[in-house]
Parts: C-alpha cells; structure tokens; sequence
C-alpha cells in the first residue's frame, strides 16, 4: 500500500464507477431495477426519463451501473445501446449529426446482432436508415442534403460508424428530401415500428453544455420523443438545467419547460445518514498507516464533524480522499500531522475562502509566534469579520464545532458568551504551546505551517537538518559552535529574525532536548565570544524583548543548570567573563544580575529569576571590573553598547574606577568629544528620533554646565573636531527640548 500512495495510485479523480470498483452507496440494486422497466417490452411508443441529481451525487455513475445491467441483459431483453456524450460535441448542427449518425449505426447493427442477414432484413434497416437521415437533414434546415458516410448494410456496423455526418451541398439527390419534416418523421415511425427492436440513448452531463446547447439537446429529444421503440435516459442537475433554459428560452419558469420534455423522473437516491462519513473514514484508516491512539481520537473527530459538515456528495468525497492521497507522501516524508493535512483538505474542497482565511491566520500567527510581528485590536476585528464573511450564517452556532475548529489553530480561543464574539483571535500562543506544535510538526506550528499550504517550510524556518548540523557542531567544540550561530544568524530569511533566533528559541523552549555537559559548556562558551561580532554583521534592535541577544540570555540559566559540578560550573562561568569576546553581550549578563539581585537600584528579584547565585556574581563583578580597567579608550568607545557597559561599570561597584579612567582622557579635545558622543543617547518622538544629552546622562563623569561650554567653544573653533563638536552641542539643545 505505502508504494502505492507514493506513487500516487490511487488517485480517482472525478470518474465515474469502474467494474470491480466497491459500490459504496448501493447503486446495484436500482440500476437493476431500472434497466428491467428500459427494456420493459410494454413500452411501446417512446419514453424520456429524467435522472436527476446535483452535481457530485453520483449520476455518471448509476447511469453505468445501469448501462452494466442491460449489457447482462440483453440476451433476455433484446435492445440496442446508444452512448450519447453531447458535452463532446460543439455546434448545434454537429449535435444533430451525431445523435442521428449514433441512432444510424445502431438501426444498422440490428440484425446483424440477431444473426439475420435475410435480404427483408436488409431492405428493413436500409430503409430506416435512409428515414433516419432524411429526417435529420430536414430537422437541421441545412440547405442541403445530409448524407451518412457509407452505405447501409444489414451485414456489419456502418463505414460511419464514430464519424460525422457530412454535409453534401446543392440540389437534393431524392425525392425524399422534398418532403415535409411532419412526412418525415412518419416515414421514420413507421420504419422503427416494423423494426420491432428496442433502442436506448444514454445522455449523460447535459448540465455540462452552454444554455444554448442544452436547449438544442432537448429539443433534439422532443422532437423524436414520440418515436416507437427509442427510450432516452439523460443525467442531469434539474437546477442548473432549469436556469439554462431560462437563459437559452426566454422562459419564466425552465422546470416547467423541462416537465414537457421529460416524462418519468428518477431521483439519485442520496446516501443514508453518516453513509458518506464512514466511506471518508475507512478510506482514510487505509491511507494513515500508525497513528498514535491521540492522532486516531482527533482523526475519528474531524471525520465526524468537519466530515459531517462538508462531505455532501460522492464527489466531495472521493475529491477530499484524492487531496490526501497525492498530498500525503511528501508531507510524510518531513513528519507532518495526518489528521492536520485531513481536516485541512476537507474545508479546501468544501470552502476555498475559509481556506484561505486559515492560511493567512497561520501565517500572522507564526509571524507573532517568533516575535516577527503583532496585531492590535482593530487587527482582530477585521480578521474576525473576514472569517465570518467566509461562511454561511449560523455556521459557528454548534459549540462543539466551533471549539474543535478552533482547536487547530494556534492562538484561537471561544468564546462562549452570548455578548462576545465567537472567538477572540490572536491571544497569547504560550511557549510551552508553541514548542509542542514544533514537536509534533501540527498545523500550528509557525515552522511548518507552510507545508501544509505550500509543501515547503516558510521562508524563516529552521530545518531539521539545519538543527542536525548545529549539534554535531556543539559536540566538537566553541568555535565551531559559534562559526555556525554566526552563519545562521546572517542568513537572510526575509523577516527580522535570523535562523539563529529561532535555533534558540528552539533549544530553549519547554520540548527542548536535553543537554549534556560538554554541549552546555561548549554553546556557552561559544555564545560569549560570537554575540557582539554577530550584532556587528547584522545590526538588531538590542532593546527589543525577541532581540537575538535577549534569546540567548533566556539560555544562560538552562545551560548552567546542565553542567554537572560545581567545579566545572565555576570554571565555564570565569571563561565567559574573563576571557568572552562578546564583551557588551557579557556585560549586559552581568547587569541583569546587579539589577536582579538588588545591587543597584531597588527592583530586586525573587532568586528564582536571577541568571546566577550570589557567590557567582561577586566573583563575575571581580572578573569585570578587571576586565574594564583594562581596556583602551578606543576598545571601550567601540564597544556595543559602550554608554551601557560604561555604566554597568559603575552600577557594579566600580564608579571610583571608571571614572578615573574617564578623567584621564578629559585633557584631550578629541578623546573629549568621542566620551560624550558615546554617553548621549536616542528620544523617539511623533517627529522622528534625536540624539540627546541630559544631566543624567553624564552621571558623575562630567559636570553638564563645564562640558557644554567647552563643546560650544570647540564648535566656533575651525578644525577637524569643529563638525563633531557641533553635533554634541545639537544633542545638548535636544536633551532640553526632550
């Protein structure tokens, strides 16, 4: 079976019942029936029957149970079978002509059937043949005489057989042509009649021609309505035929046209209750291969209300069964949801807007789910009435539907109260939700939504062999470790974030992998010497709460919590302090602990949230201020961040330091300028942003009212620094108007 579903057997598409196929929706029993009452002998003149249905109810494929059943019984019932497929066919003239060639070889192939070839045989079907095509060429007013290619035998099928009839212009060749149409069809009455032998025309898809064509079709069987011994059997929608009739007749009401056309009606008898369903489901228990008993309990449960809702028809079944089977093997392959891929074919076929409403709402949700986006409210109104616009009314008032809709998407919640909207869309997709989405690889995971719609990952997502590769680098060491966080992190991927953002998200989400020791230590190291040049290769926003800075921080306490001893503990937390690369990235570790443990300012935090113990962070501030008193002029101005990490120096316990290193430079106008451009720092406002210098943010560094005047004298000062020391004194006019 799983090498026919890769190969894409199966596939039925939109055909009809084939012999061996299982009759599904207890077709047999009437086709039978109804081929007895086509062959009926005390059917004298002719007879039109109707067999109606919808589109999708399954016609086609009763009309060739029925066609199989006389093919049983035509030795008992001795009848011929015409096949007349007029959506095949193009002008109306061609209609004629093919519907009169089909009645021709089936008069001529009588008697050769019944193995009677005597010459009043022959004499009987040459001359009903004539009649038939002399009628014909009457009945199309084509100025001419209408001629079968070939000529009649009682022998074999006629040399026309399959082919047109042909037009032949000029005078007519007979006197017959010259008869009234009303003569005519006399003269094929009474030809039929002493024939004696039943002829039964098959119509099937008339709901499939333009207006115009349908007309001429019925018009066609009118006309010949009244013929002995020929019974038509046309499928059709009664709806979709009555509108064309509407259109092509000019009538007010097209039913009534079609009642005198038609005079016996046979209904497709629609499927028992839960009949679809149950097909769709034991069709789909062949598809799935294992499922786990959760994935069987979901699949039970959109087979019976998604199932339940869209599957009208035999079509929409077998059209959501194909969907499946072609899209599953690939989907498959990279580990996706099966029940997912099921609920989501069958609102495809059913509901192509509410398809695409779901594939915009997983794509806004992933984009918020990796910090790549937000909605406001306005946002979820408007997304709320499009969902709506996309279904019926009253297509939510099932509570039970409505949660399990919302069930598959990430982010929608129901709401149950009479005041409030059905769902409220876009709230808090948690951690711990999105990771297990990962996991699993559902619908709602924002790494592999796009598979289900696009049969490919979304443009920011991390594959599996991408996380493959990062542990196989974790395991050899830092610096392989950090050369490929910084491959990830430049990637492009369209979005704000890089595949690094996500590789972290990734590791420490709740359905993380557990570390060993070495992996712990080594990423850790790697992550202290590979920030600060990964910022410097592709800027970010280092205030932003999803910034690639900010992730890795969320990391730190998971992979010290992963190393083994307290010895080893120790001495990976002195390797990133001492001797990380990433020195701002560090820094920025080493105030969230000042702050957290309440080393400076008053917001201390529970121990619970703090990145190390208190022991630790005495000995990290040792190590940094070391660190700190070490540096040039131009190693600490260059650094990320340097009016931060310059004050981090401060908040940690070496104000008296820093500032002397501050005052040693003071002297000279260049290192002077370079310090106060490094400690402004950026307003945002409705007219843009500015730069600016406010008391605070000289701090106890510099006195403002001395500083500010000797920027001003250095900006009258024609030099090199003139221009420099003019955009200073800009930021000390902003920081009074900010």
């Amino acid at each position: 079976m799983a090498d026919n579903i890769a190969t894409g057997a199966g596939i039925r598409g939109d055909r009809i019942l084939r012999d061996g196929d299982p009759d599904r929706l207890g077709f047999e029993a009437l086709a039978r029936r109804l081929a007895m009452i086509l062959t009926n002998p005390t059917i004298g003149d002719s007879l039109v029957v109707g067999l109606e249905g919808r589109w999708g109810s399954g016609k086609s494929s009763l009309l060739r149970k029925i066609e199989n059943e006389l093919d049983e019984i035509r030795a008992d019932y001795p009848h011929s079978l015409v096949h007349f497929r007029p959506w095949l066919i193009g002008s109306r003239d061609a209609l004629l002509a093919a519907l009169f060639d089909d009645l021709s070889v089936a008069i001529d192939s009588i008697e050769a059937d019944r193995g009677d070839a005597s010459r009043s045989t022959k004499a009987k079907a040459t001359k009903a043949i004539n009649a038939t095509r002399d009628f014909a060429a009457a009945l199309g007013k084509l100025g001419g005489v209408i001629e079968l290619a070939g000529t009649a035998t009682a022998l074999g099928p006629l040399a026309a057989a399959g082919k047109w009839v042909k037009e032949l212009g000029g005078a007519a060749r007979r006197d017959q042509a010259a008869k009234s149409l009303s003569t005519l069809k006399v003269d094929l009455a009474k030809a039929l009649e002493a024939l004696g032998h039943r002829i039964i025309v098959t119509i099937d898809d008339l709901d499939r021609l333009e207006p115009s064509e349908t007309l001429e079709v019925l018009r066609l069987a009118r006309s010949v309505a009244d013929l002995p011994n020929v019974v038509y059997l046309i499928c059709y929608d009664s709806e979709v035929i009555a509108r064309n009739i509407k259109h092509a007749a000019n009538v007010d009401d097209g039913h009534a046209f079609l009642e005198k056309v038609v005079q016996l009606t046979i209904m497709v008898p629609q499927p028992e209750t839960f009949q679809l369903r149950y097909w769709f489901a034991e069709e789909l228990n062949a598809l799935c291969g294992d499922l786990s008993d959760e994935a069987r309990t979901r699949l039970r449960t959109v087979a019976d209300q998604e199932g339940g809702k869209q599957l009208r028809t035999p079509r929409a079944v077998n059209r959501a069964l194909d969907a499946v089977r072609l899209l599953w093997p690939p989907l498959r392959e990279v580990g996706l949801d099966f029940v997912d891929l099921v609920w989501l074919q069958l609102i495809k076929d059913a509901n192509p807007r509410l398809y695409r409403w779901i594939e915009e709402y997983c794509a806004t949700a992933a984009e918020i789910a990796i910090g790549a986006g937000r909605v406001d409210e306005e946002d979820r109104t408007d997304m709320l009435q499009s969902l709506l616009a996309c279904v019926e009314p009253g297509y939510f008032d099932d509570i039970h539907y409505r949660y399990n809709f919302a069930e598959q998407l990430p982010g929608l919640d129901v709401n149950y109260a009479k005041d409030e909207g059905i769902f409220t869309l876009f709230t808090r997709f948690t951690g711990r939700e999105r990771d297990r989405a990962i996991a699993s690889r559902r619908l709602m995971s924002p790494d592999h939504y796009r598979y289900y719609f696009a049969l490919s990952n979304p443009s920011h997502a991390l594959l599996q062999a991408d996380y493959d590769r990062f542990w196989a680098a974790v395991a050899s060491g830092s610096n392989g470790t950090a050369a490929l966080i910084l491959e990830y992190h430049c990637t492009s991927t369209n979005r704000p974030m890089g595949k690094a953002d996500m590789l972290f998200d990734r590791i420490g989400g709740a359905e993380g992998r557990d570390l060993v020791p070495a992996e712990a230590e080594h990423l850790l190291i790697a992550l202290s010497n590979v920030l600060d040049e990964a910022y410097r290769k592709r800027p970010f926003d280092i205030g932003w709460v999803f910034s690639l800075w900010d992730r890795a921080e969320r990391l730190v306490p998971k992979l010290l919590a992963s190393l083994d001893a307290e010895e080893r503990r120790a001495r990976v937390i002195d390797t990133v302090f001492r001797y990380g690369k990433a020195i701002s990235w560090v820094s920025s570790l080493y105030r969230h602990d000042i702050f957290y443990q309440g080393k400076f300012g008053d917001e201390k935090k529970p121990p619970s949230e703090w990145l190390f113990t208190s022991e630790e962070l005495e000995r990290i501030s040792q190590i940094m201020n070391q660190r700190f008193e070490q540096l040039t002029l131009d190693e600490f101005l260059l650094a990320i961040e340097a009016r931060r990490m310059l004050f981090t120096w401060v908040q940690g316990g070496g104000g008296d330091a820093a500032k002397e290193f501050i005052d040693i430079h003071l002297s000279n106008n260049d290192s002077f300028l370079r310090i106060l451009e490094t400690l402004r720092s950026v307003v945002s406002t409705s007219d843009g942003q500015f730069y600016v210098i406010k008391r605070s943010n000289l701090g106890d560094f510099l006195d403002y009212q001395t500083a500010r005047e000797r920027v001003s004298a250095l900006a009258k000062i024609p030099s090199d620094l003139q221009k420099l020391a003019g955009t200073i004194l800009t930021a000390f006019e902003e920081g009074e108007n900010y």
